[in-house]
C-alpha cells in the first residue's frame, strides 16, 4: 500500500506536468454562475459550476465524477467525444481533492440522476496533499478537530452542521431586531474582570504597560450603556474564561447578553420561551429535538420550579437556612469531594448540579436562585435571601441565565465586597469589585431584565459536545 508521502509526491508530479503543459495550477479567478444546489434546478440547461472533486470513476473515453461545493454535491460526466481527447488526458492529470470549474449541459442518466454533461472544464486548484481513504473516512476525533478543513472535507454532515449554526445566530439577531434591541460592541480586554463567577486570563499591554484580562461576560459593559441611557441593547461576542474542558464548556466561546430596561424577570420568561421555540424552529425545522437519548419537546408551556423547593426535595435541606458546613457535609455524604475552602454558594451549586439539575428534562423554568450564587441580581421582594433569577432549563442542563438585575449601588457593593472575602479566601473564580461599574450604578440604571445565552444552546440543539460544534475548538499544542 502506498504511503502518504508516496501519493503526495505522485500528485506534486502530477502538478509538475502541469505545469510543462503551460496551464497555471492556481488560477487568481473562474466565472462560477451556479451552485451545485442550482444546477440541479437546471435541467435542459446549461450550466457553469466549481468545487472540489471527490470521486473520479469509469475508463475508455468516458468517467463520472462527483463534484462538491458549500451547497452540495452533482454529477459531471466527461467525454472524449464532449471535451476533445487533449482536454480528456487532462483528467488523468487530475486528483480527488483538486479544485475544478465545468460548463456542461444539465441532463438526467437512466438511474434518475441529475448530471452535467462537461463541455470544457479547467483546473483551478492542484492540491497536493492525498485525501483519507473514502472508505475509511477520517474517524479519529483528535485529527478531525486539529484539522478541521479535512473533517469538513470528507464529512459532509460536519459542514451541514456547521450551515445550521449560521442560521441559528441569523436567527439570534433577527428576532431580537424584530423585538427593537439595538446590536453593540463592548471591549474583550478589560481591567477589572467581572459579570460571572470564573477565572480569567491574563494578558500585557504594552504600550500601557499594565496587565488587561480577557473578558469573562459581557454584563458589566453593557450595564454602562444602560446609565448612559440605551433601553433594550444585545452583543454577541467571544468570552474567556480559565477553567476546564468538558462535554458543555470550553475557554473560548461565543455568548450572546441582552438587556431589557423597565421590565423584569417574569417579562423575561415570557420572552425566553417565545425566543427559544424560534430558535429551536429555525435551527432544526421542528420542534422536538433528542438531547442524550431523550425526547425535548419545546412546544408546550413551561413550567416554572423553585429552586430551594427542589433543593430542599432533593437533600432534605433549606439552602437559604442551612450553614456552610452542613452543606459541606451533605457534598460529602453525596461523595462530590468538596474543596475545604469553599464557600455556601459554590457548595449549593455543587450539590445541585449533581442532584436537581438532572432531573429537569423537559424545557422549563428553575426560578428563585439564593441571593449567594447571584451576586449581581435583584433580591425577591418578599423573600430576601433569594433573587429573581431564573434558568431556563432542559435535558438536565442549564441552556441561559437571566435575572431582574441588580441597580442598587450600595447593595451591589455590599455583595461584590462579600465575593471579594471569598476570593481572599482563595476562591479564584470570586468576582472581584469593579468601582467604576459600582460609581456608574450611582448616576441611576432603570430597572432592568438581562438574559444570557452561549452557543452551548447550539451544541444541545445537535446532541453533541460543545467543542465538536465550534470550527477550531482549544487543544493542546500537538
Amino acid at each position: 500500500m502506498s504511503t502518504f508521502d508516496d501519493l503526495r509526491q505522485a500528485k506534486i508530479e502530477k502538478l509538475q506536468a502541469i505545469k510543462k503543459l503551460g496551464i497555471d495550477p492556481y488560477p487568481a479567478k473562474f466565472d462560477q454562475k451556479q451552485t451545485c444546489l442550482q444546477a440541479k434546478e437546471k435541467e435542459g440547461s446549461v450550466v457553469t459550476v466549481a468545487g472540489r472533486l471527490r470521486s473520479l470513476r469509469g475508463h475508455g473515453g468516458s468517467l463520472f465524477a462527483d463534484l462538491v461545493d458549500q451547497s452540495g454535491k452533482i454529477q459531471l460526466f466527461f467525454s472524449k467525444k464532449d471535451v476533445g481527447g487533449e482536454k480528456f488526458s487532462l483528467l488523468e492529470l487530475l486528483d480527488l481533492g483538486d479544485f475544478i470549474g465545468v460548463t456542461g449541459g444539465v441532463f438526467k442518466t437512466q438511474a434518475g440522476e441529475i448530471t452535467v454533461k462537461v463541455a470544457d472544464f479547467s483546473l483551478l486548484t492542484k492540491s497536493i496533499a492525498p485525501l483519507p481513504e473514502k472508505f475509511h473516512g477520517l474517524t479519529d476525533m483528535e485529527v478531525r478537530l486539529r484539522q478541521r478543513y479535512l473533517d469538513l472535507i470528507m464529512n459532509p454532515e460536519v459542514r451541514e452542521m456547521f450551515i445550521k449554526k449560521s442560521k441559528f445566530w441569523v436567527a439570534v439577531r433577527k428576532f431580537l431586531a424584530d423585538k427593537g434591541f439595538m446590536e453593540v460592541e463592548t471591549p474583550v480586554l478589560e481591567s477589572v474582570p467581572g459579570g460571572a463567577d470564573a477565572t480569567p486570563f491574563i494578558t500585557h499591554h504594552n504600550a500601557l504597560d499594565t496587565d488587561f484580562y480577557l473578558r469573562i461576560s459581557l454584563e458589566l459593559h453593557l450595564k454602562r450603556l444602560l446609565v448612559g441611557g440605551y433601553e433594550k441593547i444585545f452583543e454577541i461576542g467571544r468570552v474567556f474564561r480559565n477553567e476546564g474542558i468538558d462535554a458543555e464548556h470550553l475557554q473560548d466561546y461565543t455568548l450572546l447578553e441582552f438587556y431589557w430596561a423597565y421590565a423584569d424577570y417574569n417579562d423575561l420568561m415570557e420572552l425566553i420561551e417565545e425566543f427559544y421555540k424560534y430558535l429551536v424552529k429555525e435551527t432544526t425545522g421542528g420542534l422536538k429535538t433528542v438531547y442524550k437519548g431523550k425526547e425535548v419537546d419545546w412546544s408546550g408551556d413551561w413550567p416554572k420550579f423553585d429552586y430551594c423547593e427542589l433543593f430542599k426535595k432533593k437533600t432534605g435541606l433549606n439552602p437559604v437556612k442551612t450553614t456552610g458546613q452542613q452543606l459541606f457535609e451533605k457534598a460529602v455524604e453525596l461523595k462530590l469531594k468538596p474543596e475545604k475552602n469553599l464557600g455556601k454558594g459554590r457548595l449549593m451549586d455543587l450539590i445541585y448540579k449533581n442532584t436537581v439539575r438532572p432531573g429537569l428534562i423537559q424545557p422549563c423554568f428553575l426560578i428563585n436562585s439564593p441571593v449567594e450564587i447571584s451576586p449581581l441580581t435583584k433580591r425577591h421582594k418578599e423573600i430576601s435571601e433569594i433573587s429573581q433569577r431564573m434558568h431556563p432549563m432542559a435535558g438536565g442542563t442549564e441552556l441561559g441565565n437571566g435575572f431582574s438585575e441588580l441597580n442598587d449601588p450600595l447593595d451591589q457593593r455590599a455583595r461584590f465586597e462579600e465575593q471579594q472575602k471569598l476570593r481572599d479566601a482563595g476562591d479564584s473564580e470570586a468576582q472581584t469589585i469593579d468601582e467604576d461599574f459600582v460609581t456608574a450604578l450611582e448616576y441611576g440604571m432603570p430597572p432592568t431584565a438581562g438574559f444570557g445565552m452561549s452557543e452551548r444552546f447550539f451544541a444541545f440543539l445537535m446532541d453533541k459536545p460543545i467543542r465538536e460544534c465550534v470550527f477550531f475548538p482549544p487543544m493542546r499544542r500537538g
